[in-house]
Parts: structure tokens; sequence; C-alpha cells
């Protein structure tokens, strides 16, 4: 294959998925790791992507994300679709009859729908979009947590949010993060009243999964709000063999 080739059916893979690894360019293609860096340098030059350790990020995710160009969510459910179902898929492996979770806001935890509908479980959350994805035969008990709600975001946040939260404990929490910093070893989300949410969570739960798919890898937003070792499980459904740390659950 010409390296311009390459070049273009990589720019359509980070294009695709915001995020490609050495790995994954070397395996494709079946070229030397020299020549998947080469080919990545390139495309920096371009203005296409900008590289990261093990890969390259698409440039225009590479901007820190905040509440002024954060994406609506029900126009981001559809994105990167198949490595939700998969995370969650795998993550919902965890869950038993009987137990009290929290699913956070955004789109990856919707696709957690499907594994507990027919499940006698407590659910507590913000999201209102996810409750939507429940048929109306569930058979467990549903708490909606009130407090200032962002229409765009379809989740309710800040103080009233979070002092609902402090009279709940639960067994599994299933958390979402707008970006990953593996360097760093840090989440980040777009919003401090969001983030405020999810440390409150993080201190109420027995079992702690983190649900990212590897588009939020080097993606970083206004706010960190929690350390990657702070979760019993990260899933991802890929990730730099030599960034990955003890909790990171691969997904395949």
């Amino acid at each position: 294959m010409l390296s311009a080739q390459r070049l273009m059916l990589i720019r359509e893979m980070i294009e695709r998925d915001a995020f490609v690894s050495v790995k994954e360019i070397m395996e494709r293609f079946d070229v030397s790791r020299s020549s998947a860096m080469r080919d990545l340098i390139e495309l920096e030059n371009q203005g296409v992507v900008i590289r990261e350790r093990g890969g390259a990020v698409l440039k225009e995710r590479a901007a820190t994300v905040s509440s002024a160009n954060e994406v609506a969510i029900r126009a981001k459910e559809n994105v990167n679709e198949a490595q939700k179902r998969l995370l969650c898929a795998r993550a919902a492996r965890t869950i038993h009859e009987g137990d009290c979770i929290y699913v956070d806001g955004g789109t990856t935890t919707l696709f957690l729908a499907e594994w507990i509908a027919t499940m006698r479980v407590t659910v507590i959350t913000p999201n209102t979009y996810f409750l939507q994805k429940l048929p109306a035969t569930f058979p467990g008990t549903i708490y909606l947590l009130g407090g200032e709600f962002g229409l765009n975001r379809d989740m309710s946040y800040g103080p009233l949010t979070i002092e609902m939260l402090k009279q709940f404990n639960f067994d599994l929490a299933f958390l979402t993060t707008n970006g990953i910093d593996l360097e760093r070893g840090e989440a980040s989300v777009f919003d401090f009243e969001v983030g405020q949410v999810k440390k409150e969570v993080l201190k109420r739960c027995r079992h702690s999964r983190l649900l990212v798919d590897a588009s939020k890898i080097g993606k970083r937003a206004l706010c960190s709000w929690a350390r990657l070792d702070a979760f019993q499980d990260i899933y991802m459904d890929a990730c730099p063999e030599d960034e990955r740390l003890e909790n990171i659950v691969i997904c395949d």
C-alpha cells in the first residue's frame, strides 16, 4: 500500500474514533512502529492530529472542553455507539439482583438500560434520558435526583442534587467523563458543578466503575474531578498498552 493511501485511511480512523494508537496502525497496515510514527508525524504536520503518548488525537478534539463547546447529549447518543454498548455489556456483568446502583449522566450509560430492564435493582440517577430507555415493565425502583436541570444535558446537578445524594449509599456507581489524561492520571468534565456531583457519588459507593471509550483519551475538559486510581475498574474499548493502569479493563 502506498504511503499516501495509508495516510488517508489513518486519517479516516482518527476522524471516526478521535484517537488512534500506534499499535492499531501497526496491526491494521502491517507496518513497523517507526513507519506508524512517521505517518502520525506527517498527519500532525498537515494539521490533522496532535500526537499524544502512544498515538494521536484528532486536533479539533484537543481543545479544552467546557460548557461553551460541549455538545448536547441527544446529539451524541449515536457517536461511538458500538463502543458504548460494549462497555455497558461488560460492566453490567457486575450488577446483581437487589443492588442499589447509581447511573451517571451522559450517553455512555444509556446502554446499561437494556441490561437491567428485567432486574429488580434500585436505580438512582440525575439522567432523565436514561429513564426514557427503561421499559414500562421495569421491575426495579427508581429515584430521580432533583436540582438545577440542564436541558442540553438531560440531567440534574448543583447543590440540591448533592444534598439528595448524601441520603444514599450505592453498591455500584457507573460513572462517565468527558476526558481522561493517562499521563496525569486524571478524569475531567466540562463543568465544575457536574464534577462536584460525580465527586460526591465516589464518596458514597462501595464499587465505582468508570465507563470511557478510547475517543476520550488525551481529551482534557475544564474540571478535573477524580484520580484514575480512585476507581475500582475503568472499562475501555482500547488503550495504549504502555499506558494501561492496573484498574483498566479492556472490553473486547
